[in-house]
């Protein structure tokens, strides 16, 4: 999954709760700045309106050159995206401090945004992006709202609204989610992995395949999109040509569990019982249970 009407109450104008307790010293010291102000403090700046190019990330992430990572930073690993204090963008900054676990510090950032990005659908769905990472679906749910509060035909809220579904297995909410978001925005590919992944879920295999290949077409080095495909094109029976598909894939991406296992049990079925046997042994550990679970079927069945 990839990882794009509720208002929500801001208390003290912060994001993530506001401090409070002070020293007597401290409060009688701040009288003085009290009589100075003026009505210009109260008044917020002009709020940042929606602009295609804040979809963008300003300047050099990570390395990469499949098409999903260009739109969901949790494609690369944490080890492999910049420092936040390397990227201009305050906006930037923040987005990458959570996908890279700093959630205080990209508290902090966005809690300094709030103002001049209130108005703002990125803003929202970047927060609930990071309370979704946190583990925190409710309060990202409410989040991806505010963003479609603002912008209704805004494709991330609506694609992730679709993973929160998904990962609450109310799949027929996703799939619709993913739909739409899709719909909403052509050139967007995250949704389109979703629904592909989906169909493929519920055995649609040449509607999901349909899918993997537009991707594959409009950039060949997708190395999701080649996985996923490689991967129906095994169900179909086609083993060469899943194998094909395979080799066109660096062989480091073979040392995913979730990739290698595939790989392995497709050379399997072609007759290749060896080579299954060597691609399974360099596989990397995994944390995810569904993973290991398949990986130790697939190693009983190759013997």
């Amino acid at each position: 999954m990839k990882a794009f009407k509720l208002t929500f109450l801001i208390s003290c104008l912060a994001l993530f709760g506001c401090g409070s307790g002070s020293t007597k010293n401290e409060k009688t010291k701040n009288v003085d700045e009290i009589d100075t102000l003026t009505d210009a403090n109260f008044k917020w700046p002009a709020p940042r309106e929606y602009q295609v190019v804040d979809d963008f990330l300003d300047g050099k992430v990570a390395d990469y050159d499949d098409v999903l990572k260009e739109e969901s930073l949790s494609k690369i690993p944490r080890d492999e995206l910049e420092e936040p204090s390397d990227v201009p963008k305050s906006i930037d900054k923040a987005i990458l401090a959570c996908y890279r676990g700093d959630y205080n510090y990209a508290n902090n950032i966005f809690d300094s945004l709030l103002k001049e990005y209130r108005k703002n659908p990125i803003y929202w769905n970047q927060v609930g992006n990071c309370f979704m990472m946190r583990g925190d679906d409710r309060k990202a749910l409410l989040f991806y709202n505010k963003a479609r509060d603002l912008k209704k035909d805004y494709a991330p809220p609506i694609n992730n609204i679709g993973v929160i579904f998904e990962k609450s297995s109310f799949d027929q909410k996703a799939l619709k989610s993913y739909e739409q978001a899709k719909k909403v925005s052509s050139f967007s590919l995250t949704p389109v992995f979703n629904l592909a992944q989906i169909y493929a879920k519920y055995g649609f295999i040449e509607e999901g395949k349909q899918l993997f290949e537009s991707m594959v077409r409009l950039n060949s080095k997708d190395q999701d999109a080649l996985h996923g495909l490689a991967f129906l094109q095994m169900v179909l029976g086609d083993y060469n040509g899943a194998i094909q598909l395979f080799d066109r894939m660096p062989s480091e991406y073979y040392l995913k569990p979730e990739v290698g296992v595939n790989l392995a049990y497709t050379l399997f079925l072609s007759g290749n019982k060896g080579k299954a046997q060597d691609v399974l042994s360099d596989l990397k550990p995994s944390k995810n249970e569904d993973v290991l679970a398949y990986v130790s079927k697939i190693r009983s069945l190759i013997k």
